[in-house]
């Protein structure tokens, strides 16, 4: 056995724009049966205790921005009112091109929200 080992492998994504605001972190539920949600997905929280992708509409619950995903989770296929534990950023500094919301849904539509929470957006050049 040598004195070094390869334990784990990074790679650098562009989910955060800036390490110029602080970053916490909380845990929260995911409603089950949304399939899997990748890291950067915008997370919005129900009046029903259940936390879905924003985007996503549910009658007669009020959503409101929660945080962005730190981690892919697989919330499943099956719809159940159970809920799927995973952790979110609740502040920071975002890409707003690595944001990822529901394909009906822009990012726009929820910016103003997230800065009242703590997040904010900036738009970064990606380099190839």
């Amino acid at each position: 056995m040598g004195l070094y080992e390869k334990v784990g492998e990074f790679t650098p994504d562009s989910l955060f724009a800036s390490p110029d605001y602080p970053v916490l972190k909380e845990g929260i539920g995911l409603k089950k049966g949304q399939g899997v949600l990748k890291r950067g997905s915008l997370i919005v929280k129900g009046s029903d205790k259940h936390a879905y992708l924003a985007g996503t509409t549910v009658s007669s619950v009020t959503l409101k921005v929660f945080g962005i995903l730190t981690d892919d989770v697989d919330t499943g296929s099956e719809d159940k009112n159970e809920n799927v534990p995973a952790t979110c950023y609740i502040t920071g500094h975002f890409n707003r091109g690595a944001v990822i919301v529901k394909s009906e849904a822009t990012i726009d539509t929820y910016e103003d929200d997230m800065k009242g929470v703590g997040m904010y957006l900036r738009n970064v050049q990606k380099y190839e």
